[in-house]
């Protein structure tokens, strides 16, 4: 019974001051957790509503990549005894990158051409002669011939693969060999880029997406030529979103005089940008979401939420349908932990 008791008294010790561990630490963190004092005024910025010029035009930023790019791989293995590109170097299509050894082939070849040659003559002896050549001897002749011709085409097939040629023109922006080494089937040698025409990528909210057609025309700007526009068309616009519901449009700007590089940034502006009458509000000011966008509206300096319905939209602003009217105040700046009832300071 001394056990049982003391058993009891040490169990129930350990709960108990579990217990209060509990109470202590859920009183810690009630401490931490915010809550807003409705009394004390929240400083915040403050726009007035009213009515002026609203912009439909949006402006969507984007990088040039460039139109083709292809890493120059050899197809067979060798030793280079000729170069005839550096880095940053234009070639021609067509126009040599590298030359293998191909001394080997090349004797081997002229054997061939020999046997073909014997071949032929051979042939063309049996065609001639008027008796004592049998079918026999006349089909060995043709098999003989066919099997030369094939041996010299295969041996001119491999001989050109030691002639490594650009498959387009264009710039080479990376050379991964020299005089000598040897290279095997598949080494990357060299990278092409083709920037005679560059492609803008730009990421479009599905909101705006109807705005752009494919092969519609539309100016291209970049902060690198400052006043100059250059034309482009649409080339693809993606047929999937993204995680973020943004769809991958491409625009195919010519590059006269080589002046854009890929890399660089540019920018495009869609949609109505006449100006008309309209009450907008700044993009900072909406909360709520999509569907259901809301604003804080100061009445007698407390902040009121209120539902509003939503139109156009450019970069900065949002076009309001219904929900405010002109001079009514509502918070674009300090939302964070306000909330609805709280006073308010503007700023």
């Amino acid at each position: 019974m001394m056990q049982i008791t003391m058993i009891t008294l040490v169990v129930g010790g350990i709960a108990a001051l579990a217990a209060f561990k509990l109470i202590s630490n859920k009183k810690e963190v009630a401490a931490k957790v915010y809550h807003p004092d409705l009394n004390l005024a929240a400083t915040v910025q403050a726009d007035t509503i009213k009515e002026g010029p609203f912009s439909k035009a949006t402006e969507f930023l984007g990088s040039f990549v460039a139109n083709r790019e292809v890493s120059i791989a050899s197809e067979t293995s060798g030793k280079v005894i000729s170069v005839g590109v550096e880095e940053g170097s234009r070639v021609g299509q067509g126009g040599l990158v590298a030359r293998l050894d191909d001394g080997v082939l090349e004797a081997q070849l002229h054997s061939a051409s020999a046997s073909l040659d014997n071949a032929t003559g051979t042939l063309k002896r049996y065609e001639q002669a008027p008796n004592g050549v049998t079918q026999l001897q006349m089909d060995n002749a043709r098999t003989q011939l066919r099997t030369s011709q094939a041996q010299v085409e295969q041996l001119k097939r491999q001989i050109s693969q030691y002639t490594i040629s650009a498959p387009f023109s264009g710039v080479i922006t990376a050379r991964n060999f020299d005089l000598g080494a040897v290279v095997s089937p598949g080494t990357s040698l060299a990278t092409l880029i083709d920037i005679s025409s560059l492609k803008l990528e730009i990421n479009v909210p599905e909101r705006y997406v109807s705005q752009f057609k494919s092969g519609m025309p539309i100016s291209v700007n970049t902060d690198v030529y400052p006043g100059t526009s250059f034309t482009g068309a649409v080339g693809m616009i993606a047929s999937k979103a993204d995680a973020s519901h943004n769809y991958t449009i491409k625009i195919v700007v010519p590059n006269n005089n080589a002046a854009l590089r890929a890399g660089m940034y540019g920018h495009v502006t869609v949609g109505n940008a006449s100006e008309r009458p309209a009450i907008g509000i700044p993009r900072s000011a909406l909360i709520g979401s999509a569907q259901n966008p809301q604003v804080y509206v100061v009445e007698n300096g407390v902040a009121r939420v209120r539902d509003i319905e939503t139109g156009a939209g450019n970069a900065t602003s949002v076009e309001v349908l219904k929900g405010l009217r002109t001079g009514e105040v509502i918070v674009a700046g300090g939302l964070v932990n306000l909330t609805d009832g709280a006073k308010v300071s503007i700023k």
